[in-house]
């Protein structure tokens, strides 16, 4: 059984990011970052999710194109 990669939110002390770790079951996850961090189990991470994140959305693009304003 290949383990499936699960999406995970983790509180820590500089604030709340959103990452990925791998497990068969889930089960086991919590045990890895409590009690020293609040951690979320989001749910399985399908590889489509991922391509989706990565893709930029509208205001990303314009973003990326603009030029740095001196002051």
């Amino acid at each position: 059984m290949q383990p499936k990669k699960w999406e995970i939110e983790l509180t820590l002390p500089k604030g709340r990011i959103r990452t990925f770790v791998y497990s068969d079951d889930g089960t086991n996850i919590l045990n890895r970052f409590e009690p020293k961090y609040e951690c979320k189990v989001i749910g399985i991470l399908k590889e489509e999710d991922i391509e989706d994140k990565k893709k930029k959305t509208e205001s990303e693009k314009l973003q990326e194109e603009l030029e740095p304003i001196d002051e």
